[in-house]
């Protein structure tokens, strides 16, 4: 087997390669690792690699394999994490050089046990943009992680490293975290599948009522083991909640199913032609899915984003503030310049973002009004360069309109590739589910994006080769 083979496929596919003998855990490994030093210098997406560690855990995969007895749902599946998932013995820097060192793990966070319980190899850690609040790749302690589709290019954020890694073939999915489109947004950078589960469906620490844990992978095939592995109650998540299965007769993918096509939500920056294109085709493509696809009229009448980004400024400040004092001005100055005004906020003034994020909240609801799912793009735009932090330097979170209103609201969500533009770079659409409906939600995904790609979405082509010329091994740290 060959790196682009190995690209090819589905993780049940790895999975029935190996039950087959057809290539075994400790060849997939040696791949991921010769395509890391191949093209992380040029990507800057892993860091702390535990290679020593993995080949060994790869060799006693392959012997359980080879006797047929494998263990877990991943036995021997490459896998990344993101800086921010806790790991034992492995580094966690938040993407920012204001936390020095790093913190070295102590405890493995449930997403991180659970891979581990499934067998899955831990290959290294994914980086990301500081305090996980620029939903891009640039960060003051990781440098710049640039996109596989074009160097030049963003890969989204926060899960940044995770988007470039996966789209480059290395790995088999990462673990990302999401709290307003931080694995959606470098999925649809990186032309990857990504799910934002129902809040608490996949248990993380610490607890949150917004931020959610969630796969990323290169097919939406992927999403529901994925889900299955990693979903759950977890005692340290005091959020978390199982996973929910369908009824039996709304389990095959699109049965009985609305779906609402909203290209604007009222509110955000416009929407570029590219993406209206992605999203007309996915449009067209649901439609043989499902029972009925509608367009409604309703729209937001205010901009109900801004009330999340001040509940991020406020969280960005607490974090900042927190840091040690001679290491805090480290943090990046256009994300100072951002949350510093929290710094001087009235309980009056906390008050009132909580009041317009429950009336977002609300409209988030009122959208599904007459429909089950949800289609949209996953911003209004398809890129921008890779040393920029956002679309708005005042706002470095502006082009989460699409999706951060789903954190609040706690609905389920998934990033799939639905095209790419005349560069060549990849556009995102959007699934958005009920709460608690994410199997159906996943499997949706999944039958959209073999309509979307009916040669496979493999045949569009992963640029194993990063395309385009960095500037040096990831760039300036800003």
């Amino acid at each position: 087997m060959n790196l682009q083979e190995l690209s090819r496929l589905t993780i049940a596919e790895l999975l029935a390669a190996y039950r087959a003998g057809v290539t075994d855990p400790v060849e997939v490994a040696d791949l991921t690792f010769a395509q890391i030093e191949a093209v992380n210098g040029r990507i800057n997406a892993l860091y702390d690699l535990r290679r020593d560690a993995a080949m060994a855990e790869a060799e006693a995969s392959a012997r359980r394999w080879k006797a047929g007895r494998p263990e877990g749902a991943l036995d021997g599946a490459p896998v990344t994490l993101k800086d921010s998932v806790h790991a034992v013995g492995m580094t966690w820097h938040h993407g920012s050089a204001a936390h020095g060192a790093g913190v070295k793990g102590a405890k493995d966070a449930p997403p991180t046990e659970k891979l581990k319980a499934a067998r899955a190899i831990i290959i290294g850690k994914c980086t990301m943009p500081d305090y996980g609040l620029s939903a891009s790749g640039v960060s003051s302690f990781h440098g710049i992680v640039r996109n596989p589709f074009g160097l030049a290019w963003n890969t989204g954020g926060s899960s940044a490293g995770a988007g470039a890694s996966l789209a480059a073939g290395i790995g088999m999915m990462s673990v990302g975290s999401d709290i307003a489109g931080s694995v959606r947004l470098p999925a649809s950078h990186c032309g990857l599948a990504a799910l934002k589960p129902t809040q608490g469906m996949i248990p993380h620490t610490p607890g949150s009522d917004v931020r959610s844990a969630g796969p990323m992978a290169r097919y939406a095939a992927d999403l529901e083991p994925l889900l299955r592995v990693l979903g759950g109650v977890h005692p340290d998540d005091r959020y978390s909640v199982p996973v929910t299965e369908p009824a039996a007769e709304t389990a095959a993918p699109g049965a009985g199913l609305t779906v609402a096509v909203y290209d604007a939500f009222g509110f955000g920056p416009a929407v570029e032609p590219a993406v209206l294109e992605a999203l007309a085709r996915a449009r067209d493509a649901i439609a043989g899915l499902v029972e009925r696809v509608v367009a409604p009229d309703r729209r937001i009448g205010w901009d109900a984003y801004l009330p999340l980004d001040e509940a991020l400024q406020w969280r960005g400040w607490r974090e900042y503030a927190a840091a040690v004092a001679d290491r805090r001005d480290e943090t990046p100055r256009q994300l100072v310049d951002w949350f510093s005004p929290a710094r001087d906020w009235t309980a009056e003034r906390i008050a009132g973002i909580d009041a317009g994020i429950a009336r977002a909240v609300a409209e988030a609801g009122a959208l599904f009004e007459g429909a089950d799912v949800l289609l949209t793009p996953v911003m209004p735009i398809v890129n921008f360069p890779a040393e920029d932090r956002g679309i708005d330097p005042a706002m470095p979170l502006r082009h989460c309109t699409f999706t951060a209103l789903f954190n609040q609201s706690g609905h389920p969500a998934v990033s799939i590739c639905g095209g790419f533009d005349d560069r060549g770079l990849p556009v995102g659409v959007q699934l958005v589910g009920r709460r608690f409906d994410d199997v159906r939600l996943v499997r949706l995904a999944a039958a959209l994006e073999a309509a979307l790609w009916p040669g496979g979405r493999a045949a569009a082509g992963w640029p194993l080769a990063p395309r385009g010329q960095s500037e040096g091994k990831g760039g300036e740290r800003r």
